[in-house]
């Protein structure tokens, strides 16, 4: 099984969150995960705002970001070239979405596989997903 990890599917396994274990439980059963490279940036920039918040101390950030590093090394990495772009314009029109989402949108459209599983806890981002096909992992579900 190929799973398509947006950030909030990728944040709850570096910071302790109330959807951290079927985060994990669906990172481990994958044969495959992927991810835009964008995904990088984004997942840091949280890591970054849980500091401000004071939910991870500046220890925390360290541990995550060393966590991150480690995990994207076995990440298959989805540029984001010319065709992914006009692609993310696209969804972004279609479904309403932000820029990351829609990214993350396309990234997985993208990827064509009947054995992908894109996974968000963003419900217009798997409305979206839904709405082009996609089988979906809804990381707020159980």
């Amino acid at each position: 099984m190929i799973v398509y990890f947006d950030t909030s599917a990728l944040v709850p396994l570096l910071i302790d969150e109330p959807t951290s274990r079927g985060c994990r439980e669906l990172w481990t059963t994958a044969d495959t995960v992927a991810c835009t490279r964008l995904t990088y940036i984004e997942t840091t920039a949280s890591i970054a705002m849980a500091e401000r918040l004071n939910r991870l101390s500046a220890d925390g950030v360290r541990d995550a970001k060393a966590i991150l590093d480690r995990l994207w090394l076995q990440i298959q990495v989805i540029e984001l070239g010319q065709d992914l772009m006009a692609l993310a314009a696209d969804m972004a029109l279609k479904h309403g979405l932000r820029g990351y989402d829609a990214t993350h949108c396309a990234a997985a459209v993208a990827i064509k596989d009947v054995e992908l599983v894109a996974a968000s806890g963003d419900q217009r981002l798997l409305e979206a997903w839904r709405a082009e096909g996609l089988a979906v992992r809804d990381t707020h579900q159980r």
